[in-house]
Formats: structure tokens, C-alpha cells, sequence
């Protein structure tokens, strides 16, 4: 896109997909807060970047969710914000597995096994085939393998499970499990290196097993389409249970990579409890338990600026989203007022925002 000199305009889809409204011009912010919301009891914000943010807004919001009293991070690309996802011991020595977005480009990890806290170091990450493999490297008695089916002759209409950590804020730190058939033999665009599957996938579910019904894994669940950008495309369907998992071939062709050597198939006894004692709850970087249960938000942003004898928004909008739940608790929206700079205009949006989720302090933008 060519950008006119005089003006600049930024969109942020997650933004305008989750807060798309109209708000009539005026010289004061412009807020709204989810019901329940109990903003006081967010500390920890990841911003994420506006992608070519030619007037450095950025650094501006990061600076200012600091000063008003945050515990502000700034997602680096291609890095998870807070990622939460599933994995399963495959060896044990405590070699884990997952999918490389779970990841991103950090270098170490943490893990729940059986509810035990274990920090992992990354030992390879294949963005290409989506896995990463993990190593705990605390002292630690014998791990649990999960077992591989000896067989895995794909098959539409075979039943398969999913067993993971959906939506831990919500449901819990237990393991949950589904039952699906298999939908394709090929993933999405006939990806050869993929099935499709009907058992629902959540966020937190990457990374987890693909199971038969003797709860061997037959592979990894990868990915679920998007629904806004399917009801985009179609103008208003949503995709229903077309969710996608890693072929076992292509996993056993990573870890002989990467020099992991599976134990040899054998004979679940205990199914799917037994399974379930495999499973890992992984979460990116180095986390504690606290943080693991600590409310989080994500901060995201877009606008408009424009040049008149000094820089200007026409408008600014800025959400904070519940990284648990996935749903915007704080939103706010400020329409320029022809008058005041940027900087301004940033600072009255602050001073709203700090009211809202600091009440009681010392509000650094009221001056």
C-alpha cells in the first residue's frame, strides 16, 4: 500500500474484529468495561506492536502502561505472548513434545507433568513441520512415555481423541478429553502431512496427542481454522469442529533428526488414564506457578494520524484482552480533537486507563 504524506492510517484486525463500533467525535475518551471485568487485578500487559507503526506509537503505549503502574512487556515477533499449549513426554528421560508455535523463538520452557512444575530447555524447533522437542532438566525419577500406535493406517470416519489443556483459565489445570472422527485424510489445502479431524480443539489443545481408541498417539493436533477469516471469506459462516493434526511419519522423520529414539510400541494397559499421566501442560519461557495463575492482559492498538502544523490522531482505539479467556474486559476510544498533539491525546487516554485499573493511586497523567 502507498501512504499519502499527509496522513497515515493503521489497522489491526484482532482489534476491529473484536471492538468494531462507531463513536461520535468529542474531545474526551471514550470507555467501556465488560461486565465483571474487576480491572484492579490486572498487573501483568503484553503489547502487542502495531506492524508498520510509522509514528512510533509503540514504544509510547509501552512506556506509558510502565508508568501508570504495569508489568508491561513487549511481544517481539514471532514470539508467543504467554503461550499456553499441551505436550507429551516421549521418552523417559523427560524428552517433551509439542508444536513449535507454542514455542515461537524462545529457548526455554516450563512444564506440568502430573502437576509438577519442571523448567525445559529447547532442543529443536521445526516452524516447517510445527513440532518442538523439549528436555526437563530438573533431577527427576522416570517419566511416562506416551505410546505410539505400531500402525498407523489413516482412515476417514476412524474415531480419534484429543486429550490436552484447553482453556486453562477456564476449565482448569486438569486434562481434557474429546472424540472425533477423522475427517480427511489430508490437511488443510490437501496437506499430505496432515489429517482432519472433528473432535473440538481449543486454545491450549496445540501441541497435545492425537489418540485412537487404545490411547496411542497416531500424531500431533496442530491447528483449527480461524473463524473470523473463514466468515470473512464466506461472508458469515462459521467453520464447525475442522481442526488439523501432524501425521506420525512426520514426527518420527523430527525426532530420528534430532536423535530421540521412541521407545518401542506396546500394549496401554490402563488407556486413557494411563495416557493422561504422559500429558504436559507447556507454557513459553520460564514461568512459576504463581504467574502460570496470575490475570494477564493483552494490550492492542490502532489509528489514525495526520499532520496539521504538528502530528495529530484522528483517532486512537485501545483494547485490553484477558489472555485466559480471550474476551476484551477494557476498550477506549478517543476521536482527535483538532487541537492536541499526539503525546496529548495519549496521555488523556492514560489517565482514563489508569483510573479504570489503578483506582485509589496516584494517577501520573492527571497533572
Amino acid at each position: 500500500m502507498n501512504w499519502k504524506p499527509q496522513i497515515r492510517i493503521l489497522w489491526l484486525g484482532l482489534l476491529f474484529a473484536l471492538i468494531a463500533t462507531s463513536v461520535t467525535s468529542c474531545s474526551t475518551p471514550q470507555f467501556a468495561v465488560a461486565p465483571d471485568a474487576h480491572l484492579e487485578k490486572y498487573r501483568k500487559v503484553y503489547l502487542i506492536p502495531s506492524h508498520g507503526d510509522p509514528r512510533a506509537v509503540t514504544p509510547r503505549i509501552l512506556g506509558r502502561l510502565k508508568e501508570a503502574g504495569f508489568d508491561a512487556s513487549l511481544v517481539e515477533s514471532n514470539s508467543p505472548v504467554a503461550s499456553q499449549g499441551t505436550g507429551f513426554v516421549i521418552t523417559p528421560e523427560g524428552d517433551v513434545l509439542t508444536c513449535a508455535h507454542v514455542i515461537g523463538r524462545l529457548t526455554n520452557a516450563t512444564v506440568w507433568i502430573n502437576n509438577t512444575r519442571f523448567p525445559c530447555s529447547v532442543l529443536a524447533c521445526d516452524t516447517n513441520r510445527d513440532l518442538a522437542l523439549l528436555h526437563v532438566e530438573a533431577d527427576h525419577l522416570p517419566f511416562r512415555p506416551m505410546l505410539f500406535a505400531a500402525e498407523t493406517n489413516y482412515a476417514m470416519g476412524q474415531d480419534v481423541y484429543t486429550m490436552g489443556f484447553p482453556l486453562v483459565g477456564v476449565l482448569g489445570s486438569e486434562p481434557r478429553l474429546n472424540k472425533g472422527l477423522l475427517s480427511a485424510t489430508v490437511g488443510l489445502d490437501d496437506d499430505p502431512k496432515m489429517v482432519q479431524l472433528s473432535a473440538p480443539v481449543q486454545p491450549g489443545n496445540s501441541g497435545g496427542p492425537l489418540l485412537n481408541p487404545r490411547a496411542e498417539a497416531i500424531g500431533v493436533v496442530s491447528a483449527t481454522l480461524n473463524p473470523l477469516s473463514i466468515a470473512e471469506q464466506t461472508g458469515g459462516a462459521l467453520p464447525q469442529n475442522v481442526n488439523f493434526a501432524i501425521k506420525a511419519n512426520i514426527i518420527r522423520a523430527f525426532l530420528e533428526t534430532n536423535h530421540v529414539t521412541l521407545p518401542p510400541s506396546g500394549t496401554n494397559d490402563d488407556g486413557f488414564e494411563g495416557a493422561k499421566k504422559s500429558l504436559a501442560l507447556v507454557r513459553a519461557g520460564n514461568v512459576t506457578d504463581e504467574e502460570l495463575k496470575q490475570p494477564t492482559v493483552v494490550c492492542v492498538f490502532g489509528y489514525y494520524s495526520f499532520f496539521d502544523y504538528w502530528w495529530r490522531f484522528r483517532r486512537i482505539e485501545i483494547a485490553f484482552i484477558d489472555l485466559k479467556t480471550h474476551s476484551a474486559v477494557f476498550r477506549i476510544v478517543q476521536n482527535g480533537d483538532n487541537l492536541t498533539s499526539e503525546n496529548g491525546e495519549l496521555d488523556k487516554l492514560f489517565a482514563t486507563i489508569s483510573d479504570k485499573f489503578f483506582p485509589g493511586q496516584r494517577n501520573p497523567f492527571k497533572k
